[in-house]
């Protein structure tokens, strides 16, 4: 299995913080815009996040999108 679990922060991580579960099991990301991503997971349930990749770990299947501020 290669999907991952895709997670939002609004400030840096932390123990504390370590993001909220945005979409389980993401097998597709694609950019839609500046900062606008299109997620899809492998049950072919779709999400759109506005924000940047914060950071990827792919060992642990986890994703982080850091939101855009606004």
């Amino acid at each position: 299995m290669c999907e991952a679990n895709v997670f939002v922060i609004d400030t840096e991580p932390s123990e504390a913080n370590p993001g909220e579960l945005f979409l389980e099991a993401v097998d597709e990301i694609v950019p839609e815009g500046e900062n606008l991503w299109r997620l899809t997971s492998i049950f072919g349930e779709q999400k759109t996040i506005i924000g940047r990749i914060h950071s990827m770990h792919l060992v642990d299947h986890r994703i982080l999108f850091q939101r855009a501020a606004t």
